[in-house]
């Protein structure tokens, strides 16, 4: 089965209505969604994994994201192709193996012609009943 991974970006003070939206809308594949601080902005991330359909529209301020699980870490795919590029000299290389490690508990975010990587705390786990 496919899934999605997204992420919408809130507000501690609007996160709680986003939630009602994301149950409303959405197939939800996972019985849990991760409320995260991200640091040092404090603006929340909602992530979350769906069952992708053809009526499924993203909410304002969410992306398709992908996840490292034994790191935490979650990156775009442009994003990890400009680390990349930086990491390794300036050349694009599909089979580059980064260094997970050094990105746990973070995301990385295109930024313009960059990147950036901004690190994140739990904030709250929701059970999806």
């Amino acid at each position: 089965m496919r899934t999605q991974l997204l992420c919408t970006f809130t507000t501690e003070s609007s996160f709680e209505d986003l939630l009602t939206k994301i149950f409303d809308g959405y197939q939800l594949f996972s019985r849990k969604i991760f409320i995260l601080k991200l640091e040092p902005s404090k603006e929340l991330v909602i992530s979350y994994n769906i069952i992708p359909n053809r009526e499924n529209r993203f909410l304002p301020n969410s992306i398709m994201v992908h996840r490292k699980k034994e790191s935490n870490t979650i990156y775009t795919i442009n994003a990890l192709n400009r680390l990349i590029k930086e990491l390794n000299g300036g050349k694009e290389d599909k089979t580059y193996q980064v260094n997970w490690n050094d990105y746990r508990n973070s995301m990385i975010l295109t930024d313009g012609e960059g990147y950036k990587i901004m690190g994140t705390k739990l904030f709250r786990i929701v059970d999806v009943k």
